[in-house]
């Protein structure tokens, strides 16, 4: 992994090798290994570079053709690259590394942006191309695994993998965009192709821009609805879908340990990674076990080491465990801002960082089950959401009805987290549009009706689901349970999961894999039939017979293929009424509320005294205030 950045300034303007070098340094925590720099009039781009294939200084980036005229900066790995490489030497092609990034300028200078579809990996880059017209391609990875920001003012244009090296620039503002704050309290996550900041977006997935003379123009390599259109469901073969599964994970597992340095497996114990460190073990050419990592709580309802355990101890890996307490995570909590780069509102990113800091003293690349959930229905979100999708035909005054009917049963119940359940429930029920109702299960659920959610901000949002509502319409052919699959793929899986793994990893110069999202194995899941991801109310149906028919191959005795989705969580509820409270005092005081001019100070106050009393559980969107407010006290 590695971080990118460039500028293309007006044709008067000159780059500054400085001002690059300054880029690049905001972002060492992606690439702590080198560093590379190359101007050329207006333009410049420069690298941060965490050495994985070609550990020698001849792979070091920014990284040209043989001519000079076509470079690249580059973040990400390219699996595939001995493949295509070996293409491209039939065709006279000439290397001086080993490495996948050269292959990127070789493929490009061969085939243009034909070139980008060929790629199986995870990436952002951008090329730089002077046979001709002056040409800057950005390109981002089919799935959104890796970051990449970009932005244009009054002729001046700049890249970045990560926002606070555009912010080191002295003509980018500085000004919070105030409908993506709402989207982030809503969501918890910045939804792209937003930035927290005006003016600044990021590069959609299996997406590429070009800039030229001037003009920007936008376009797709990468477009899952073609994916859908063209492969056919496959038939229900339970024992075919099964082998062809097991083959298709093993492939894309086996593609990914490319690399010259060591490679681990994070390990919950849950269905995925437990999937992936079976298959690692069966594809892996190695003579000692492999490495696995996981962390565990005091808490037992939070904790998961012992099903780590269980299936480190079957499949034979060394397996290496820390028991994190309640410190560890405080004192991760003033460094988010620097390690999350702008906000992001899921508590579990401090997990992720303890996980990524604790395997990165054994090894510097790690397998991660991200996307796993999102393809297969592992989400008790998308069930629901399967469900009460019926409900969008009726009419919200019928709706209306039966919830007057429900609410005395909120208001009487005994166990106050039923009674709050019920409430959200009532909330999200009371949709006015099917675009809403999709949106309430992204993120936090229901954290607020919108009117009330918009009511803390003091600037005017607009409450109106646009981006949901343009989503259904562009995949509004496919049938409802593939529509959910989708929304979830191309909003929580790119915002909140990914941008999670990849900030916990480059926090420390970690590099996390994700085999669930070879594209291959996204394509296989896009054929299986909906009763083989969620049959009788059991999410992730196949992985579970896969992982199941693996263990009783080792003679496992407990059967963890069955058990519960449990998470990455933390008691966040809790600790904002004990340990953590200090954080609303100091961060949602009313008065410096009011002094800060964003939020209003009253309706915050009613959120904080709510959950402090226990009248609602707002730990959610209190941690997402808190931590909008933290980036805030360091960036504005």
């Amino acid at each position: 992994m590695c971080g990118i950045s460039g500028v293309w300034l007006k044709p008067n303007e000159t780059a500054s090798e400085v001002l690059l070098s300054q880029m690049a340094q905001a972002m060492v925590r992606r690439g702590p290994d080198a560093q590379g720099v190359f101007v050329e009039g207006s333009f410049g781009f420069s690298h941060r570079r965490l050495k994985i294939i070609d550990l020698s200084e001849a792979a070091n980036q920014p990284l040209f053709n043989e001519d000079g005229k076509v470079g690249v900066v580059f973040n990400g790995e390219i699996y595939n690259f001995p493949e295509i490489k070996a293409r491209l030497l039939k065709m006279g092609h000439r290397f001086r590394s080993g490495s996948d990034t050269e292959v990127i300028v070789h493929a490009f200078e061969a085939w243009g942006v034909s070139s980008f579809s060929e790629f199986n990996g995870i990436f952002a880059f951008a090329l730089w191309d002077r046979r001709e017209k002056p040409t800057l391609y950005l390109a981002r990875d089919r799935f959104g695994i890796k970051p990449l920001y970009y932005t244009e003012t009054a002729g001046r244009f700049a890249f970045a993998s990560e926002l606070k090296a555009l912010m080191t620039l002295d003509w980018i503002k500085r000004e919070v965009d105030p409908q993506t704050l709402y989207h982030f309290l809503e969501f918890s996550h910045v939804p792209h192709p937003a930035s927290i900041l005006k003016g600044i977006f990021q590069l959609n997935p299996g997406a590429w821009l070009r800039r030229c003379e001037g003009k920007v123009f936008h376009g797709r390599y990468y477009d899952p609805i073609e994916v859908h259109s063209r492969v056919e469901k496959s038939e229900p073969d339970e024992a075919g879908l099964l082998r062809e599964l097991d083959q298709v994970l093993n492939r894309a597992v086996e593609r990914q340990l490319v690399s010259d340095v060591p490679i681990g497996c994070f390990l919950s114990g849950g269905i995925d990674s437990s999937l992936l460190t079976s298959a690692y073990t069966e594809v892996a050419n190695r003579t000692q076990p492999i490495q696995t990592f996981s962390i565990g709580y005091r808490e037992v309802e939070f904790d998961e080491s012992s099903h780590a355990r269980e299936i480190a101890k079957l499949f034979g890996t060394e397996h290496f465990e820390w028991i994190a307490q309640p410190k560890d995570f405080f004192e991760l909590i003033p460094k988010l801002p620097e390690l999350s780069d702008q906000p992001l509102g899921d508590p579990t990113l401090i997990s992720s960082l303890l996980l990524a800091r604790f395997a990165k003293e054994k090894v510097t690349v790690a397998l991660s089950g991200d996307g796993g959930d999102e393809l297969f229905y592992g989400y008790p979100h998308q069930r629901a959401l399967l469900a009460l999708e019926k409900l969008a035909i009726l009419p919200k005054s019928l709706r209306e009805k039966a919830l007057k009917l429900l609410d005395p049963l909120f208001k009487w119940g005994t166990h106050q987290r039923a009674i709050q359940r019920g409430q959200k429930l009532s909330d999200i029920l009371a949709f006015d549009s099917r675009a809403e109702l999709f949106q309430s299960f992204i993120g936090t659920i229901g954290p607020l009706r919108p009117n009330r959610l918009a009511g803390l901000i003091l600037a005017p949002v607009q409450i109106e689901p646009a981006y949901f509502t343009s989503l259904l319409e562009e995949i509004q052919a496919l049938k409802s349970e593939d529509q959910i699959t989708q929304v979830f793929l191309r909003t929580f899986l790119v915002d909140t999961v990914l941008a999670k793994t990849d900030r916990a990893g480059m926090a420390f110069g970690l590099e996390a894999r994700v085999p669930f999202l070879d594209h291959e194995l996204v394509e296989f899941s896009t054929r299986v039939p909906q009763q083989f991801k969620l049959r009788n109310g059991q999410s992730k149906y196949l992985l579970r017979k896969l992982l199941a028919k693996k263990m009783q191959a080792r003679n496992g005795k407990i059967d963890l293929s069955r058990r519960k989705k449990q998470g990455f969580s933390i008691p966040m509820r809790d600790w904002l009424r004990g340990d953590l409270k200090y954080l609303l005092d100091q961060y949602l005081e009313p008065e410096k509320i009011k002094r800060e001019g964003i939020f209003s100070a009253p309706n915050v106050e009613r959120l904080v005294q709510e959950h402090l009393s226990n009248r609602a559980n707002h730990s959610h969107l209190l941690w997402s205030l808190i931590n909008f407010q933290l980036w805030r006290e360091r960036y504005l």
